[in-house]
């Protein structure tokens, strides 16, 4: 096909992410605890003690009950939204380019 559209016209924009703890709390994540690590309420699954270990400075975040775990804030929203990569960078303003 000439001049065929690609489905995801755009980029990923790395630097285009939102902070992990302005993010984390836009996603009324309640972080606990000072340095680099802080601990929340998993809402992967039924948590009443904070199990979730959420890193301010990278994003990471990994549940010591479950294992729910990722590298940034886009695997979380991935994870906890359901969607594909694509879909979340939209959502949150990492896909540049072409809508």
């Amino acid at each position: 096909m000439i001049n065929a559209k690609p489905k995801y016209a755009g980029n990923f924009s790395r630097k285009a992410l939102p902070e992990a703890i302005t993010y984390y709390e836009s996603q009324n994540i309640k972080l606990k605890g000072s340095g680099s690590w802080r601990d929340a309420i998993c809402c992967f699954h039924a948590d009443t003690k904070p199990s979730l270990r959420i890193n301010v400075e990278k994003g990471a975040y990994r549940c010591m009950v479950c294992g729910a775990h990722g590298g940034d804030v886009l695997a979380f929203h991935m994870h906890k939204h359901g969607l594909h990569f694509v879909e979340a960078c939209k959502q949150l303003g990492a896909w540049v380019g072409m809508a």
